[in-house]
């Protein structure tokens, strides 16, 4: 018997990112991901500024959904204080900004700053946590009242002592600098001290940039997931007692993921922050938090795909019925309603596994009819 041939180079790099935690590990599904890809590469080329602009925002969504997803889907913790760590995450990199800007020239550190603050809060308080044993309801309860009293502190903060540094925190006209006559935060730069170059949020520079680590963000989670560590991830979701008695401690590996999502979803406010050089304590209240559990759980919280489409398309909607004013957010809970009832895995990842497994069983026709026809061949 010939040995089966080997895999090709294409190959083996995208088996890398497939496996059964993740939909989508097909050429097909690579082919019509890599066209994605160049689709939102090419945007800039033809699109208008504001669609640009819109455009960084959905991405910049897109990666705090993946966050939730990563603990929430694969890791069975729901957390409704997500945006919490975006907040932490934005107003890191406001802070930090600001004081580079004033001694150094630049903010090359601020986006470190971002990603690092929530991971330092999320260790803290999801030591409490997991150490305690407290899982299910109550750590959804516990997260979104931490992200509500993070709001409430913060807009106590008008009081012109309140600042750090050069940063003035601002209560609700938002943070900025103490000084300056900008109130407008500073803008992103990238590179090592006396050479960095910085980055407009509302330049296309800034929008190949977010793609990029969207891009890089979504491809290390479906490692991640398919690798051993996301075996694990999905055990301790799965069965938490069972998984210690092949003597894991679960708890260490919630409060890593854990950490890992609220530095994600700091980077994600990190970015907004940059996108839109400001940065508000109502970004710790209810419907944000809400807001992100409707993009995971509408397009499906156990595959990376299904919510990054997910993410994209609501939040399409409500840009499109934001002159309606609240009735954006009402149409979005009625959206979740109805994917809930219709379809509790997710629209997309129900979608998306339908179409998997039509695709399959075509092939498997395909190949039973290649088989049987030297057989019919013969009959005749």
């Amino acid at each position: 018997m010939a040995p089966p041939p080997s895999p090709s180079l294409l190959g083996r790099v995208a088996g890398a990112f497939n496996g059964p935690q993740t939909l989508g590990n097909s050429r097909m599904f690579w082919s019509l991901w890599l066209i994605a890809v160049i689709g939102f590469t090419l945007l800039p080329m033809f699109a208008s500024r504001y669609e640009v602009l819109t455009a960084s925002n959905f991405l910049i969504s897109a990666i705090l959904a993946l966050s939730l997803s990563l603990i929430w889907g694969y890791c069975g913790i729901l957390s409704l204080g997500q945006a919490a760590f975006f907040g932490i995450g934005g107003y890191a990199y406001g802070i930090v900004g600001i004081n580079l800007i004033e001694r150094m020239g630049d903010t090359n550190l601020a986006l470190l700053a971002g990603v690092v603050a929530p991971a330092l809060f999320a260790a803290a308080i999801g030591g409490l946590m997991f150490y305690s044993r407290l899982k299910g309801v109550y750590v959804a309860i516990l997260m979104l009242v931490v992200s509500l009293l993070l709001g409430l502190f913060m807009r106590q903060t008008a009081d012109p002592s309140y600042t750090i540094g050069g940063a003035y925190l601002g209560g609700m006209n938002g943070l900025g600098p103490a000084t300056a006559s900008d109130p407008n935060l500073p803008s992103l730069t990238l590179g090592l001290p006396g050479h960095a170059i910085e980055i407009d949020g509302r330049s296309q520079e800034f929008y190949w940039l977010i793609l990029g680590i969207g891009i890089a963000v979504y491809l290390g989670l479906r490692w991640l997931v398919n690798s051993s560590f996301g075996y694990l991830l999905v055990a301790c979701r799965e069965d938490q007692q069972r998984t210690e008695t092949f003597g894991y401690d679960v708890r260490l590996v919630q409060l890593g993921v854990f950490c890992l999502s609220a530095a994600l979803a700091g980077l994600a406010g990190a970015l907004y922050t940059a996108w839109g050089t400001y940065i508000h304590p109502d970004g710790f209240s209810v419907a944000p938090n809400i807001l992100v559990v409707i993009w995971v759980a509408v397009g499906g919280r156990k595959d990376l795909t299904s919510v990054v489409v997910s993410t994209l398309a609501l939040s399409w909607i409500s840009i499109e019925l934001a002159a309606w004013g609240e009735i954006s957010l009402f149409a979005l809970g009625v959206i979740l309603v109805v994917a809930m009832l219709a379809a509790p895995e997710g629209v997309a990842a129900t979608l998306g596994a339908w179409i998997a497994r039509l695709a399959h069983g075509r092939r498997r026709r395909g190949e039973t009819g290649a088989a049987l026809s030297p057989e019919l061949e013969a009959a005749r």
